[in-house]
């Protein structure tokens, strides 16, 4: 173990700008310490996407997930609103469901206490009746804790952080940045599940840069037409890449209606703190959702949309089945393979960081936002202590 790894002056070549800087130490990637402490100072303070709207189309319908080891619902309540509860009973904490459906109420496999789609408490059952004689015990006070969410365009985020800023604010100008590709009206229509031996970050990094492609992927370019990747200025809890050309053929689809022209022959890579990635393309998005859980350990869920006016095509299905999202897939596949593999030398103490490349600006940016948030932001007095190190 690294001694005092929280430590500015073992961060100097990481604070350096891109060509002169280096990725993050092994450790960053599979201390327990280290992990626990982007959990507390990012995962549980910023915003977390859990998913689109779309996911639950009508009163009663939901779905679960787990973020951060806390068993969570997604439903879409009696009154149309999208909410997300704990799904721990509030009895003795049961998970009340671990899937998907819908329903008219949650049912407690332990006790059958019983809630409403909007979290209420509507039943104690038994006989005879086993609250009645429980002193100041009142079903308004016991329904499902409710966790808060915001929307942006069809997306549904979360934060475990009563003070963190309104979900607009914190994305700067994204939603200006996305306007004409009209996110909101996208329809989600399908979801792949992995879960990768490796740190999030080892996954995070891969993702946006381009530089691994024409070994990792080289049987999806053409070396004789470079995509050349641009990187955007932002502001906000975001970064983005975008390139003219994709790595695989766009679907042959219609364009998004109303698209900005200047936008419509390129292929976006987003990246918004600290755990979603959007790739949008003319036609449709897919959007990823990294869900660690633990150092060395992350689940990913990659969803697919279209907008609805594409979906309600009578040729929809014929096109958009199951040998498309595998054809489309393959990317992911590739993946698979190396970033264990990454993880995996992480993880022998014996990595000794080398240097980016130009290639790798988010890379940089994602380790500078990571070293911000876990060993503070680099101010002049952390640098006096680098440069006495």
């Amino acid at each position: 173990m690294i001694e005092n790894m929280f430590s500015p002056a073992h961060y100097v070549a990481q604070r350096r700008p891109l060509h002169e800087g280096s990725p993050l130490p092994g450790w960053c990637y599979t201390s327990p310490e280290w992990y626990q402490r982007e959990v507390d100072t990012m995962f549980r303070k910023d915003w977390l996407c859990v998913g689109r709207v779309e996911q639950v189309a009508e009163p009663g319908s939901y779905y679960s997930i787990e973020v951060l080891g806390q068993p969570l619902i997604v439903v879409r309540d009696e009154n149309n609103d999208v909410r997300v509860h704990s799904a721990l009973c509030r009895h003795r904490g049961a998970i009340i469901t671990e899937g998907a459906g819908k329903c008219r109420a949650f049912t407690c496999p332990y006790h059958s206490w019983t809630y409403a789609p909007s979290g209420k408490l509507i039943g104690t059952p038994g006989t005879p009746p086993p609250m009645a004689g429980v002193a100041g015990f009142k079903a308004a006070d016991h329904g499902l804790r409710s966790i808060r969410s915001e929307t942006w365009a069809g997306f549904l985020f979360i934060t475990f952080n009563a003070e963190a800023p309104p979900l607009l604010d914190y994305l700067g100008d994204l939603p200006a940045y996305m306007a004409s590709h009209r996110l909101e009206d996208m329809q989600w229509t399908h979801r792949d599940e992995y879960v990768v031996d490796c740190n999030w970050k080892v996954w995070l990094e891969n993702a946006f840069e381009n530089y691994h492609v024409p070994t990792i992927h080289r049987s999806h370019v053409d070396p004789k037409n470079p995509q050349n990747w641009q990187f955007e200025k932002t502001h906000g809890a975001w970064e983005a890449m975008y390139s003219k050309r994709s790595i695989v053929a766009y679907s042959g689809l219609p364009e998004i209606p109303g698209i900005d022209p200047e936008k419509a022959n390129c292929l976006f890579h987003i990246w918004v703190q600290p755990t979603l990635q959007i790739i949008v393309t003319s036609s449709y998005m897919k959007f990823r959702q990294y869900l660690p859980e633990g150092p060395e350990k992350l689940r990913i869920y990659e969803n697919w949309t279209f907008p609805r006016s594409t979906v309600a095509r009578d040729d929809f299905s014929e096109i958009v089945g199951p040998a498309y999202y595998e054809k489309y897939s393959k990317i992911v596949i590739e993946d698979l393979g190396i970033n264990p593999n990454v993880q995996k030398a992480m993880r022998t103490g014996a990595y000794v960081p080398g240097r980016l490349s130009l290639e790798e600006y988010i890379v940089h940016r994602i380790a500078n936002h990571v070293l911000d948030r876990v060993i503070g932001p680099d101010t002049e007095s952390s640098r006096e202590l680098r440069d006495a190190a």
